[in-house]
């Protein structure tokens, strides 16, 4: 068993292996410190949604049929709005991370680039290219990750329709407490054109956001495509 361990490529992919596992315990770690200040950012808007559906069971000066049937549209949109917030929490934390980690990882390739441009590849320690090729690999790992998973977009995309049905939340608790009932913008509208107004609204924003690319992953052709 010592022997193999005295190997040189068993202790160069040990050296490999060890910063792959440390790495990934730091993007956890990254990951994990992300979400949780996500969830802290949104928080104060879910607690608000709780306070205006509360206010519009006390405070309504609609019928009891019209009012149950805002209040029913009112989980809707609540529904749909939270479906946004687990998208957004879902790729923020590994954008946060890869941009994180990829300012690290840039940060420590020009050290060892520079280090090893001082005396040359071929006479640089085997370990100190094994860490520095790990380290490439790593690099181009997270430059690429939030570009195919389009996680910019994906966050964008998701917290904006997340605002959005926090609006409309907004705009069903305005109507329900009005005398009489008018819409944010002060329009006076009969109860049914009002819920149909809303249901049309949540019907074009609704939508599932989760985009992928591969095609921003360069792929030699190895010179088999034709002019």
């Amino acid at each position: 068993m010592k022997e193999f361990f005295l190997k040189k490529w068993v202790r160069h992919s040990l050296v490999g292996l060890g910063m792959l596992i440390v790495w990934q315990i730091g993007a956890f770690a990254l990951r994990y410190m992300a979400r949780s200040n996500g969830e802290q950012i949104l928080a104060p808007l879910s607690k608000n949604s709780s306070i205006l559906k509360e206010g519009m069971k006390t405070l309504s000066t609609l019928e009891k049929s019209n009012l149950q049937r805002l209040l029913n549209l009112f989980d809707r949109i609540e529904n749909q709005k939270e479906q946004h917030k687990a998208a957004f929490l879902e790729f923020y934390p590994y954008h946060f991370a890869s941009s994180a980690l990829l300012l690290i990882l840039s940060s420590i390739s020009v050290v060892l680039l520079f280090l090893t441009a001082q005396v040359g590849m071929n006479n640089t320690s085997p370990y100190v290219r094994t860490i520095f090729f790990t380290l490439a690999a790593l690099t181009a790992f997270y430059a690429l990750s939030p570009l195919v998973f389009k996680q910019e977009t994906n966050i964008s995309t998701n917290l904006r329709k997340f605002i959005l049905y926090d609006n409309l939340e907004g705009e069903l608790y305005n109507y329900a407490v009005t005398n009489p009932n008018v819409t944010s913008s002060n329009d006076t509208l009969p109860f049914n054109k009002f819920h149909s107004s809303i249901t049309k609204t949540m019907a074009e924003i609704n939508s599932i956001n989760v985009e992928f690319d591969y095609k921003v992953i360069p792929v030699p052709d190895f010179g088999l495509t034709k002019p």
